[in-house]
């Protein structure tokens, strides 16, 4: 017990060091950014603002990957879904409640919300049917495939998803009007100096911020915990455990008799629902948006911040889109771009000479090594902390046999002992063909 107990703290402190060492730069490199701003106020709010869209993000791919095993590569099509169909309803065609003199623009809102969330969630049910039964690998290709084909058809379908910008020469940039009607109005129009009449707010550089701004943070931070509440529910329910028995061996969970592919399209339709979600934060956030900002970059993004945080856990979703998005929004700041950088060209030590034959000059800075600088996180972790920051928590299976019925228990140990045997069969059979390969 001793040893045990010795191993689970091992595996503990470890996490926490790693953990520290990835964060404490991040953090410090944010905190240094932050100092650099002319208005803190405003980069904080935008940085708090990813975050969130990108949890509910990260939240809807975890769902799948984390807690059925289905590595969907298309998470970004639901995006789209969810900022074109609620823009183009509210911005473009504004039916049916827009002209209503009052409630208008907010039924508008909450219509077109609903709608784009209803779309998404059918999109997923469609793509789920002739995925879930395919391998995961085979299922990766395919929802890859059917993200890209969302993309093109919102970026080139002109009758129903062309929406010209309002200012200057027609493109294919979708510009959110929600922000225009309500944060016209009083008091969302008012910075909070305006509003109080506070000179606190001008002294501690408050003073620019809107209330609308305010407004949206704490919506979305309802929205988050909403989700989160949500997700959290299902995994710690017999309907999760069942999923999470589906990513381990779907084939045991076959063999006492559940349908497999019905709780998979249940999964991915109820994914795609939360996906479109974030799709409408995202449009929210961001006001205007295209086609191109929603390439399979932004569902690699999304599997970076899992990875990171931990798989099969939505407080490790949280921490590693933190994480990230803090050190992306660091890393675009002009002034650190400025003074962190590393140049190399023909004066430089060791490859000086070989920089001038090339005749390269190269400035390196945290903005244009972002990439490669997330890319090396990544693979560290997956090589020394495959479970993330946060591992998934482990389940007591002894806990739920104890409440199983006799005919219950025995029909689980007959699963057990069958792909028990099925495995051994497959072991000596890989044995055969070897020492016949060998042979030959």
């Amino acid at each position: 017990m001793s040893r045990i107990f010795k191993r689970e703290m091992s595996d503990k402190l470890r996490s926490i060091l790693v953990g520290a060492t990835l964060a404490v730069p991040i953090i410090y490199l944010f905190i240094y950014a932050f100092l650099l701003q002319s208005n803190k106020s405003i980069f904080l709010i935008g940085t708090l603002l990813t975050i969130l869209v990108f949890f509910v993000g990260a939240l809807s791919l975890d769902l799948e990957v984390g807690s059925v095993g289905l590595p969907n590569f298309g998470k970004v099509g639901f995006f789209a879904l969810g900022a074109y169909v609620s823009t183009l309803l509210y911005s473009v065609y504004q039916w049916p409640f827009y002209h209503i003199p009052g409630i208008g623009p907010i039924a508008q809102f909450l219509f077109s919300s609903f709608v784009a969330i209803i779309v998404a969630a059918l999109v997923g049910y469609l793509v789920s049917i002739p995925t879930v039964k395919l391998r995961a690998d085979y299922f990766a290709i395919m929802t890859i495939a059917g993200g890209e084909i969302i993309r093109l058809l919102l970026q080139y379908e002109r009758r129903w998803f062309w929406a010209p910008a309002p200012v200057g020469p027609p493109t294919q940039v979708i510009s959110n009007r929600v922000k225009v009607d309500f944060t016209g109005l009083y008091p969302f129009d008012q910075t909070l100096a305006q509003y109080f009449g506070f000179t606190f707010f001008e002294d501690n550089n408050l003073g620019s911020i809107f209330i609308w701004q305010i407004v949206l943070i704490i919506v979305f931070v309802l929205i988050a915990v909403i989700v989160y509440w949500f997700v959290e529910q299902i995994r710690t329910s017999p309907y999760g455990r069942t999923l999470r028995a589906i990513r381990e061996d779907d084939i045991t969970v076959t063999s006492v008799g559940k349908d497999v592919s019905r709780f998979r399209w249940q999964v991915t339709t109820l994914a795609a629902c939360i996906g479109g979600v974030a799709g409408i934060m995202y449009a929210m956030t961001f006001a205007a948006f295209e086609a191109g900002d929603f390439r399979p970059f932004l569902t690699f993004d999304l599997y970076i911040f899992i990875i990171i945080g931990g798989l099969g856990n939505s407080r490790g979703a949280f921490a590693g889109t933190a994480l990230v998005q803090m050190f992306l929004r660091a890393a675009q700041v002009q002034e650190v771009k400025e003074n962190i950088y590393l140049y190399l060209g023909s004066d430089t030590p060791i490859f000086g000479p070989l920089l001038d034959f090339l005749q390269l000059d190269v400035s390196i800075n945290p903005d244009n090594m972002r990439l490669v600088i997330l890319g090396v996180i990544l693979i560290l972790f997956l090589l020394f902390m495959p479970a993330g920051l946060i591992p998934e928590p482990k389940t007591n299976n002894e806990k739920y046999l104890k409440s199983l019925t006799p005919e219950e228990r025995r029909r689980s140990d007959e699963a057990v002992t069958a792909r028990q045997s099925l495995t051994e069969r497959e072991r000596i059979d890989n044995e055969a063909t070897s020492k016949k390969m060998e042979a030959l």
